[in-house]
């Protein structure tokens, strides 16, 4: 592709090969299955159930910043390979100062031409996000919360909340490059078999960014609580208007006359009662405001172009139902209440707020918001709407207007004359968030984008630069100053066939410089780099929130697959009787049953192996995929517990040398003391103590040796005396006599016995 519908060479990234790879050719309408926030691109892998992510920030940095730059106009037409290239135009720039005739816009715009740069054998870091548990239903849109802790894939059928891991390194990548991250996700879908979806989105007045809301097809809200770690829970339910019925009489009801909802947007936030406040100042207001006076109001969009407001903080837990009010009276009134064929709304967090109300016949009215003032003398029941006298669910009038300054139409498509029959679809909104003063428009045909002059007009005239006295009055910002309108890229021409989709399937904005990221039904990117008028946005502050417990139930697998089986015609076992049939009603009967097996049966089955095998390959990656992280997991292990180990010896050692240095700074201690010069008086009687016991005990010490000699001396003595009598023992005559006769007695007594 051409180095201007690709600037910063996303074709050739691996990522966008995988999804060019894996797009089926099934989509026939436009969905955003991408999302770029904070300079990473998040993109929706149907067929391997899993999120792609891709730094853009860093793919960019990689092109080098001496790339010369050429400021030329190129033709944006994405070339197909079985179709020739559309004719070269030239765009001219006045025929951008009206939105009147846009029959003459041409898809052109101002685009910057970039040299062929060499190409960098490294790549950005990319990532796999992968479910735990993939969901079922077929994924239509991604978005992503602002604190990028929580990302919301959802689809008509269901919703999918992923929790997304944290990022460090060199390009700031999840979890420092890794190449696949197994995420928590949470599925939910219980609203009911005939029920689908047509609106998520993010609530802003979420204090943790945690409060999802969602408009149903049966005309009611629902409020649910995702915080991170836990399943989602459903705080509050409301309705907007009757549940359609389910009657198949052919008499139209209030769904097929558009008194459905089909899409909502927050407005700016205000206060509950602001005549509270209206007696204060700015700082005694600051001091008494608390979260309970902000609500954030809902605007609500019908396809007959009705809008309706939804006012209360329905961020909290405890709080009242939210009063759903009458639809906006709409000024200048028109017969056909501009459109009965509305698809989208959004409203620009401007003061006043900008609404825009887009119809699927390409015309897209530019309006604000404000207090309605009526005159005393009017009739108030002009004022009333369906809320009071169609409806149950409130008796309120809303106070406020819808006031229409613009109307411009889109061009779907190209090489349309007057006579020929204009192609229509439906038109998706999105905001540019580092420009209020523009949007885009995507659709079957390709992208728009329209910028608003009444933006900056509005903020000047609110800062009092417009304001002047003359002759009494103040003049408002002009209109003269339309808005105007570019065909960025165009997917249908003229002779596009009628049954082929030509679908946007993915759309984002990279800001600073702002580069506008979409994913063709081809799966070809396209990159294109836009007037970057910078605006700096005001951070809104966000409302708290009380948890409840009321859980959210999640779908089966099997009970999904017994919904795809489920049909509506069956053919019956044949008893006709005993008449014979012709061949004719034989051949007859035959194409009935094979029709009806054909529309009914196996295309049902065909679907049915069809999610199996997706089913299965998920399983498979998942259980691949954990397995590896299973492996990785007891090689941490092992190394933890001879980390462990070898910890413990250290321990041990250590423990060992701070006891030794714990005694040694002990015995320092006790010797510091000791040496200390200086002493108090009862240290220096002690010494004085000390020293006399010490010369007391010296002189016993000299006297105990004294009488230790004295008493060996004496036991020498005595020992030489007793030797000495000994020797000089004499036995007398007598006694030797007495002697004799004693043994000779004693020598008959013993031979008498």
């Amino acid at each position: 592709m051409s180095s201007c519908t690709d600037l910063l060479l996303l074709n050739e990234k691996r990522l966008f090969k995988d999804i060019r790879a894996s797009l089926s050719g099934g989509a026939k309408e436009t969905r955003n299955v991408l999302e770029i926030r904070d300079n990473v691109l998040y993109v929706w892998n149907a067929d391997k159930c899993c999120v792609l992510t891709l730094n853009v920030a860093a793919a960019r940095g990689k092109l080098g910043e001496d790339v010369p730059y050429q400021l030329g106009l190129r033709l944006l037409v994405e070339e197909e390979k079985a179709k020739p290239a559309a004719p070269s135009l030239i765009n001219n720039p006045e025929t951008m100062d009206t939105v009147q005739n846009t029959a003459d816009l041409t898809p052109l715009t101002w685009v910057p031409s970039l040299n062929p740069c060499p190409r960098f054998s490294h790549q950005p870091p990319s990532t796999s996000l992968q479910p735990t548990d993939p969901p079922i239903f077929e994924v239509a849109n991604v978005l992503r919360n602002e604190t990028a802790t929580q990302l919301a894939l959802w689809g008509n059928l269901g919703i999918a909340l992923m929790e997304l891991p944290k990022r460090w390194g060199k390009d700031t990548v999840y979890e420092g490059g890794k190449e696949v991250i197994l995420c928590t996700n949470h599925n939910f879908g219980d609203f009911g078999a005939s029920t689908e979806i047509r609106r998520v989105r993010w609530h802003p007045g979420s204090t943790n960014d945690s409060h999802l809301l969602v408009l149903t097809s049966e005309n009611s809200f629902r409020l649910y609580e995702c915080e991170v770690g836990n399943a989602p829970r459903l705080i509050k339910c409301w309705k907007v208007g009757r549940a359609p019925s389910g009657s198949p009489s052919k008499i139209p009801d209030f769904t097929s006359l558009g008194e459905t909802a089909v899409d909502f947007d927050f407005a700016t936030p205000t206060l509950k009662k602001p005549e509270m406040f209206a007696d204060k100042n700015l700082d005694e207001v600051k001091d008494i405001i608390d979260w309970n006076h902000i609500e954030w109001p809902i605007l609500v969009l019908r396809g007959n172009g009705e809008v309706l407001i939804v006012c209360g903080n329905v961020s909290l837990e405890n709080y009242e139902t939210p009063a759903v009010l009458g639809s906006l009276s709409m000024y200048p009134p028109t017969d056909d209440n501009y459109g009965i064929d509305s698809c989208s709304i959004m409203c620009l967090q401007t003061t006043p707020p900008i609404v825009v109300i887009a119809m699927c016949t390409g015309k897209i009215y530019h309006a604000i918001l404000l207090r309605e003032t009526l005159d005393d003398d009017a009739d108030n029941d002009d004022r009333k709407t369906w809320s009071q006298y169609g409806s149950n669910y409130s008796l309120h009038t809303p106070d406020d207007a819808l006031y229409v300054y613009e109307c411009v139409e889109l061009e779907l498509g190209l090489l349309f004359t007057d006579d020929d029959k204009k192609y229509n679809c439906p038109i998706h909104l999105h905001c540019d968030k580092g420009n209020k003063s523009r949007y885009f428009c995507s659709h079957n045909a390709g992208i728009h984008m329209i910028s608003l002059p009444m933006v900056s007009q509005l903020e000047e005239f609110i800062h009092g630069k417009y304001i002047y006295h003359y002759n009494g009055e103040d003049h408002l910002p002009s209109m003269s100053n339309q808005s105007t309108l570019q065909y960025l890229f165009s997917t249908r021409t003229k002779h596009t066939d009628v049954e082929e989709a030509t679908p946007i399937l993915g759309f984002g904005l990279l800001q600073e410089p702002c580069v506008l990221v979409a994913l063709l039904h081809t799966g070809v990117v396209v990159d294109l780099s836009v007037i970057d008028l910078y605006y700096l946005p005001r951070i809104e502050q966000l409302e708290p929130i009380i948890s409840i417990t009321k859980k959210v139930n999640k779908e089966s697998f099997d009970t999904y697959i017994k919904k795809l089986l489920r049909r509506e015609v069956s053919q019956p076992i044949t008893k006709i009787g005993s008449r014979p049939m012709s061949l004719s009603e034989s051949l007859e009967l035959l194409y009935h049953a094979t029709n009806i097996f054909r529309t009914q049966h196996f295309v049902r089955h065909d679907k049915v192996r069809e999610e199996i095998s997706k089913k299965v390959r998920a399983l498979k990656a998942l259980k691949i995929h954990l397995l590896k992280e299973l492996d990785t997991l007891m090689e941490t292990k092992k190394e933890l517990r001879q980390t462990a180990e070898r910890l413990a010896e250290r321990y041990e050692d250590i423990n060992d040398k701070q006891k030794e240095l714990a005694r040694r700074a002990e015995e320092v201690l006790r010797l510091v003391n000791y040496k200390e010069p200086l002493m108090t008086a009862v240290e220096r009687a002690e010494a004085e103590e000390l020293k006399k016991m010490d010369m007391k005990i010296h002189d016993m010490k000299i006297r105990l040796e004294q009488l230790k000699k004295k008493s060996t001396q004496q036991t020498v003595q005595q020992n030489g005396e007793c030797n000495g009598k000994r020797k000089e023992i004499v036995i007398t005559a007598s006694q030797e006599e007495t002697i004799k006769e004693n043994l000779g007695q004693m020598y008959v007594d013993l031979i008498v016995q």
